[in-house]
């Protein structure tokens, strides 16, 4: 990133990390106006953190991997559901992962899927 007007950084800067311990290292050098991000205002670097975030989240639900085996995929569900596992994400990314797992083995999750229950 250039070291231009804070607005001209903040449509720059358009790529997610590919992690969540990337999207947590970026968004602390964000908002401490760290290396290239230190041309941006308080307001600008809270933009930039929102915009790297809804990023991350949307590259991360489109590409996120459902297990095929169904008794891994209903331990990492319920991971994902309860928050140990992906703390970070927004309620909105993490219904629309379940929802992905659902699509594959039906609504309501593993309490649900008649596969894994026996029906």
């Amino acid at each position: 990133m250039t070291k231009t007007s804070g607005t001209h950084a903040v449509k720059e800067f358009t790529k997610a990390p590919l992690t969540e311990g990337g999207l947590t290292e970026t968004l602390q050098r964000i908002t401490a106006g760290v290396d290239e991000f230190s041309v941006l205002n308080h307001a600008a670097r809270a933009a930039l953190a929102a915009k790297v975030t809804e990023q991350w989240q949307e590259d991360f639900v489109a590409n996120f991997h459902i297990p095929a085996d169904l008794a891994k995929a209903g331990e990492e569900y319920a991971a994902i559901e309860q928050g140990d596992k992906y703390p970070s994400l927004s309620d909105s990314a993490r219904e629309a992962v379940l929802q992905r797992f659902d699509d594959r083995y039906g609504d309501g999750g593993p309490r649900c899927w008649p596969a894994l229950n026996g029906k």
